[in-house]
């Protein structure tokens, strides 16, 4: 008899802890994407020169060259699905009318304008 309560006993704390851990929210709070419409819409140029390209790829053609200190707003970012740079963020930027591309790897980003510019002050 004893052996049958304990068994009961057991699997009735089974079950509550069970219901209890598929009824808890995990509190993990993700910090927000900024690099997808999150908080940071500037960019400045870290890289000594880089260049704008016509497309979210490291193989798509050159518009031209920007140099280190260069702030751009963010108008998008993609990820490349080019195989020589996959899974490289790239950020759309506007620059004297032209629009063109800019990898991760040759910027920062920054929520603010006032923030971006005071970077770029300190890269000179």
């Amino acid at each position: 008899m004893r052996k049958i309560l304990l068994f009961l006993i057991i699997i009735l704390v089974l079950i509550l802890l069970s219901a209890g851990i598929a009824g808890c929210k995990p509190k993990i709070r993700l910090p927000a994407d900024s690099s997808l419409g999150g908080s940071n819409q500037w960019l400045v140029i870290s890289s000594l020169y880089c260049q704008l390209k016509s497309a979210p790829s490291g193989a798509s053609r050159d518009l031209g060259i920007l140099r280190r200190g260069t702030v751009l707003k963010i108008m998008e970012s993609k990820y490349s699905t080019d195989e020589s740079d996959q899974g490289t963020l790239w950020f759309r930027t506007q620059d004297t009318g032209q629009s063109g591309w800019v990898s991760i790897r040759d910027a920062n980003t920054y929520s603010s304008e006032t923030q971006a510019r005071s970077a770029a002050l300190r890269m000179e």
